[in-house]
């Protein structure tokens, strides 16, 4: 039987809870793969750092609660079953942290999947309203275009009138030039025919006044 007397060291590991993903900063994206693997990583270490020291412990105190010897199974009590213990307890709380995490870290998923649903619907409202501005746009160049065709189109005939107009006026003037020239021409006409009249009737009264004589 064994009477060592010797006593496994109780010092309780110095491991530390990995931080849950819930702690980063939600303002930025995450990279989850990265993020996952790494914690994973740290999760599984601290699990097995813990499994291993319980599982030494509680085979210490197996072994040493069965002993013939008295030391034994009075150290197997007062040291290695409280060791035990607190090991087992550091693992159903680790449970309940990573439970706790998992839960955190699926609200900040919900959280970070309805604030980017928010943006795209924000995304979505903005390139609709692009879409309007831009079709706006389109029907404002193509009114203005219009716009502009009907003001040279105006423009186009206010000009072929003024020169119409001024065409007409210029034939105006030279029908009254015309009119003016004809009444001179009649004025003129009838004048030195009655000049010529006049002189035929003093030539013919001289002339009988002269057979008289």
């Amino acid at each position: 039987m064994s009477t060592s007397t010797t006593m496994p060291n109780t010092t309780m590991p110095n491991t530390t809870m990995p931080t849950p993903l819930s702690d980063q900063n939600c303002g930025t994206p995450l990279d989850y793969s990265v993020v996952r693997k790494n914690k994973i990583e740290k999760i599984t270490e601290y699990y097995n750092t813990l499994l291993t020291e319980y599982t030494k412990s509680y085979t210490d105190y197996a072994r040493q609660s069965n002993s013939v010897n008295t030391n034994d199974r009075t150290y197997a009590d007062t040291t290695l079953k409280p060791k035990t213990e607190a090991y087992n307890t550091q693992i159903i709380n680790l449970s309940k942290e990573l439970i706790n995490a998992v839960n955190k870290d699926t609200d900040l998923i919900l959280d970070q999947k309805n604030e980017l649903e928010t943006k795209t619907q924000q995304i979505d409202t903005l390139m609709t309203n692009i879409k309007l501005l831009k079709a706006k746009n389109t029907d404002l160049t193509i009114t203005e275009k219009s716009q502009v065709d009907s003001l040279n189109t105006t423009k186009s005939g206010s000009d072929d009138l003024k020169m119409t107009s001024q065409i007409y006026m210029g034939i105006n003037i030279l029908l009254v030039l015309l009119v003016i020239g004809l009444i001179l021409y009649l004025v003129y006409s009838n004048f030195t025919n009655k000049s010529n009249n006049t002189n035929n009737i003093n030539n013919i009264y001289k002339n009988i006044k002269s057979n008289n004589i």
